[in-house]
């Protein structure tokens, strides 16, 4: 194991390693996202600029801190900066990668569902766990099998044992956020506000490991080669708690951009909803408009309606026919024009009564 220098505040900015595993992490999580996004680009297809940005930010970044970074470097010598590590890989990267919309870029950029992810993410297995219950159980339940097994040991002595907790972690996190801004990835149930409130649950059970390292009354990793070593300089129980505080903090304060992002597609989709049935109706009135008057529903035989309630007379068969009375007995109520009674949403609970 390398020698790791004395921990200092400095460091948190300072210590960085060309860890392999790591290279190779952030290399896999920025090539097949810029080879989307230059598609997109080439083939017309429209792509705000914030989400690139909060992909590579907020996403890429923070991977890049987490595995290559101080806390790949101190993970192995100071447990709340392994803790925190976790954290970041559970809960702050994959809500970066996942604003990014990762999912709808290769949708736009695929012919069809033929991509071997998009396949992936329409499995069986892939839905089963996704599925809210689901992922938010395997989400804190992954948290907790670190920290409450050797799991966390091991990993500080193996590198293949890292790469797996890595993975792990990085894909317990998506299986919960992606579906949570990706519409297509939850059941047609899981509308706005129901994802606004899985957010909510989310947020609070995520506190829950954070939670139980803190106030745990025994050493989690007795054999945490950062408890012998002086490159901390803090006492075994003290590090465990600020680990436990280290984890709670990050996933606390995910919780709240997470539901934002999540009201705000509510917002856009409320928007969505609205701009559809504006068309639909605007399409209705000129096909209405555009239709000859002959073929118009309840118009007599030889009668030219015109906008007024009651046209002028017209010979039929040579006689004077009123068109008002022509119609008198035979005609439905007209519709009142409000948007609510042609609404199929609406329209039924909001229709004309007799």
């Amino acid at each position: 194991m390398p020698v790791v220098p004395v921990f200092t505040p400095t460091s948190l900015l300072t210590a960085w390693t060309p860890a392999p595993v790591g290279l190779a992490l952030v290399a896999l999580a920025v090539v097949p996202y810029a080879v989307w996004l230059r598609r997109a680009r080439r083939g017309g297809v429209p792509w705000s600029w914030w989400r690139p940005a909060l992909y590579l930010g907020l996403g890429v970044g923070t991977l890049a801190y987490a595995v290559c970074g101080p806390l790949a470097v101190y993970r192995t010598q100071v447990f709340w900066i392994g803790a925190l590590q976790v954290g970041v890989l559970a809960s702050l990267t994959p809500v970066g990668l996942a604003l990014g919309d990762p999912v709808r870029l290769l949708k736009a950029t695929s012919s069809g569902s033929g991509h071997w992810l998009l396949r992936l993410l329409d499995s069986r297995l892939a839905r089963a766990l996704m599925f809210p219950a689901v992922s938010t159980l395997l989400a804190v339940g992954t948290l907790l099998a670190v920290f409450y097994t050797p799991w966390f040991e091991r990993s500080v002595q193996s590198e293949a044992v890292a790469a797996l907790l890595y993975v792990v972690l990085l894909g317990s996190g998506l299986l919960f956020v992606l579906p949570l801004l990706v519409e297509e990835l939850l059941p047609r149930w899981a509308t706005p506000p129901v994802r606004a409130f899985l957010a909510f649950v989310d947020g609070l059970l995520d506190a829950i490991p954070g939670i139980l390292v803190m106030t745990s009354s025994t050493l989690l990793a007795p054999h945490f080669p950062g408890f012998s070593s002086p490159v901390s300089g803090i006492d075994p129980a003290l590090d465990q708690k600020l680990g436990g505080g280290a984890l709670l903090a990050v996933a606390e304060s995910v919780g709240l951009p997470v539901i934002g992002a999540v009201f705000m597609e509510w917002v856009r989709s409320d928007e969505r909803d609205a701009r559809a049935i504006d068309e639909q109706l605007e399409a209705e009135q000129r096909d209405v408009t555009n239709r000859p008057a002959t073929s118009r529903p309840g118009a007599p035989v030889g009668v030219v309606q015109s906008g007024s309630r009651s046209g002028p007379a017209a010979q039929v068969d040579g006689a004077q026919v009123d068109a008002a009375d022509g119609e008198q007995g035979s005609e439905a109520p007209a519709a009142s024009g409000l948007w609510w009674e042609t609404d199929p949403r609406l329209s039924g609970r909001f229709g004309r009564r007799d």
